[in-house]
Parts: structure tokens; sequence; C-alpha cells
């Protein structure tokens, strides 16, 4: 005899069944840390499956083993020593040009550009470095055998200053200002 034939049984499981069926809502959160739970296992067997094949070594830190043929090799070595001695050979210089060294004393400039008929009068094209001393500019540039114009541009707190180089002779243009005189060289 089975015990779905048994009246007050069947009621007791039709009691136990009837929650069961009705309809169970689920947060609005349940759905997104479900996926969140999926990911995070996807994730962690493709992590597994990377170590695996990528120990601990970073491409830049494995070791990389070259071979040459002899004759390559020779070629290779050969290479590195001519770069070595070209870097070494100093193209001849010009004789026409000569390094000028350019110096102004100005403890109040922030910064010094110097312009000539070398540069163009570029203002911002050559700027002085501060000495340690920091009231001494410097610069240094190659310029050609001859006679040239320039000046200096300083900046300081109340703005920018055309100056000509007080330590050499000046000349005055048609507008009244100052420039000073660099001659390189053997003039004729």
């Amino acid at each position: 005899m089975s015990d779905w034939e048994n009246e007050s049984d069947r009621a007791a499981i039709e009691n136990m069944v009837r929650p069961l069926k009705k309809p169970f809502r689920l947060d609005d959160t349940f759905e997104v840390r479900v996926m969140s739970a999926v990911h995070a296992e996807a994730l962690a067997k493709i992590d597994a499956v990377h170590s695996r094949e990528y120990p601990d070594e970073r491409w830049w830190q494995k070791r990389y083993t070259l071979r040459f043929t002899p004759l390559g090799g020779l070629a290779i070595a050969a290479s590195i020593f001519g770069v070595m001695v070209l870097g070494t050979i100093r193209p001849a210089q010009n004789a026409g040009v000569q390094n000028v060294h350019f110096i102004l004393v100005n403890e109040s400039a922030k910064q010094v550009y110097l312009v000539g008929d070398f540069n163009g009068w570029s203002r911002k094209g050559t700027p002085l470095t501060r000495a340690a001393n920091k009231g001494a500019w410097t610069v240094t540039i190659p310029l050609e055998k001859g006679r040239h114009e320039y000046a200096f541009i300083v900046a300081d707190e109340t703005g920018e200053h055309w100056v000509a180089d007080p330590l050499t002779p000046a000349v005055e243009d048609e507008f009244g200002t100052e420039s000073s005189i660099v001659s390189v060289g053997a003039t004729s």
C-alpha cells in the first residue's frame, strides 16, 4: 500500500509542498552577486592557467640565448668596434668657426637670453645658464669669423629689458638702441 493512498499522509505532504510551489521573489542585487561570483571563478581559472604558462618571470626578466655563426659573430664585433671608433673621431672643425663665451653679471635676473645677428635676433633662441655663484649668466656658442652684433634680454621682476654687454664696445642703431660688438678671429 502506498503513502499516497492514505488521506492524512497526503494532506500532510500537500501542506509541506504548497509553500514550495509559491513564487519566490529575490532581491534586486541577486543577479549581480551571482554573476560576480561566476566571473570571479572564471578569472581565477584563467589566472591559474597563466601562472602555469608564465611562472614568476616576466618577459624582460627571462634569459635569452643568442647564437651566431662565427662569421656573423665577427661581423657584429666589427660593427661594434666601428661604432666605437667613429664615436671617438671628431669631425674637423671649420677653421673659420670659434667658440665664444658670453657672460653677464646680473643678480636680479630670473632668466637671460642672448640675441644677435648670429641667431636672427631670436628672443628665446639662446638662453644663458646661471653660474654657481648665482649672479653670473653664461653661454658658449660657435661663431664664424667676423664682426657680430648682439645684446642680452634680461627678465627680472619688472619685466624684460634689452641690455648691451657692459664689457664690450657698443653701437647705437637708428632708433637709439644700444647693442654690443664682438669680433671673432682675424678680420680683413
